[in-house]
């Protein structure tokens, strides 16, 4: 697969030492737990034990070597199933997250042994209600029934599938077969699109601007714009499945590459300064389906932030998207402006409203990087989720 990044010198050293040691599994494990104890303790714990109330470690949801806090309950009056379940993974109401860390399971039923077993999902957030893609996802796979757990369950056999995908070390051949198994489930779109550019400017928050003013460049290139958050989940895979090139700023929606076929290109904007963002990510789901990558830096905002940061960002024609767009032939006008005047005095509004807010540039910076710094000392990965969380709170960061 190619891959091309088009940005500073420090980002592409950044984007190496991230993405040097990520590696695709040939083979995952299904382990069997007879009798196994699925445990919804609520307040992000969860996970399966045996019928010695022991931790099975498969269970256990990582983001890379660190895994979520192993619950305590109650041992006695606990309910009893008499079926076979597959444990996927808990109810997380963000699709991103969704399609990666708690669908990294669900091959299971690509094989015929699992095929007519029941699916858990363990609601220890309490979502309410459930999400309607959740289901239909698992619904693509051809799940007959899922059971989304509201109370520690006992069951006949807990099957546990080996995590498939672990951002953003690993990916899998059989979390890749997953997501083609759904697209073939799903129906094309009525018309084929090669190009697709998918855009955040519909989005009530964390809108990136400028980016109707890149996009145009885009949609004046073939690409064909669409706003996944306005189409049925169906629509937007059956328009994804098979376009060739995928476009857009960095974000969920690309992660619907997922669905493409092997050969294509995903074309990943960066919208933010901060070296970190999800590129490394999107280059592990990229490699997972066997499509080339790009990677452009267009981000010309004046205050640093985060990927996911609610920080207004601002993306333009800089050097980079200029680059970009030279390379690859793109008919545009070269005398245009890095940006619009009316984003980039948007851009300063909401920036001013914003350190108003949360106390300045200086200080938004500050709390941050105590909220960072801090976490470290809180043991496991779902504990520390919930003390940054809180602490954004707090700090009126959020």
């Amino acid at each position: 697969m190619k891959l091309d990044i088009f940005g500073r010198q420090v980002w592409k050293r950044w984007f190496v030492r991230h993405t040097c040691k990520q590696y695709i599994k040939q083979d995952v494990k299904i382990f069997q737990i007879t009798r196994g104890i699925i445990v919804n303790e609520h307040k992000h714990s969860f996970g399966v034990f045996d019928n010695n109330f022991k931790f099975v470690k498969a269970s256990s949801q990582k983001r890379k070597k660190d895994g979520q806090f192993i619950p305590k309950f109650n041992h006695k009056n606990i309910p009893y199933i008499d079926e076979d379940v597959i444990f996927v993974g808990n109810v997380y109401p963000q699709f991103g997250h969704f399609l990666l860390e708690h669908m990294n399971r669900a091959y299971a039923l690509l094989y015929k042994k699992y095929k007519n077993m029941k699916v858990v999902l363990i609601n220890n957030k309490d979502v309410n209600p459930v999400p309607n893609y959740m289901i239909e996802l698992l619904k693509m796979l051809g799940a007959k029934d899922v059971l989304i757990l509201n109370e520690t369950t006992q069951f006949k056999n807990v099957y546990i599938p080996e995590q498939g995908f672990n951002i953003p070390i690993y990916s899998s051949n059989d979390f890749g077969k997953t997501y083609a198994a759904m697209a073939d489930n799903v129906p094309s779109s009525e018309e084929i699109y090669d190009k697709v550019y998918v855009s955040r400017s519909a989005m009530n928050e964390r809108k990136t601007f400028g980016e109707e003013f890149v996009q145009e460049i885009f949609k004046n290139n073939g690409y064909k714009i669409i706003w996944p958050e306005q189409l049925p989940l169906t629509a937007q895979i059956g328009i994804i499945k098979n376009c060739k090139c995928l476009a857009g700023c960095a974000g969920t929606a690309l992660h619907l590459a997922l669905f493409m076929k092997p050969g294509g290109t995903v074309i990943q904007i960066k919208r933010n300064r901060i070296l970190k963002d999800n590129s490394d990510t999107q280059y592990l789901i990229n490699n997972t389906v066997g499509l080339n990558s790009v990677f452009v830096d267009a981000s010309i905002e004046k205050q640093k932030t985060d990927h996911g940061a609610f920080t207004p960002q601002i993306i333009g024609l800089n050097k980079y998207m200029r680059l970009f767009f030279d390379k690859n032939n793109f008919i545009y006008d070269k005398t245009l402006p890095v940006f619009r005047q009316v984003d980039m005095d948007n851009y300063d509004n909401l920036l001013q409203q914003y350190n108003e807010m949360h106390g300045g540039n200086i200080s938004v910076w500050i709390k941050r990087k105590f909220i960072h710094l801090s976490a470290c000392f809180i043991p496991g990965r779902e504990n520390r989720g919930n003390y940054r969380r809180w602490l954004k709170r707090k700090l009126k960061l959020i």
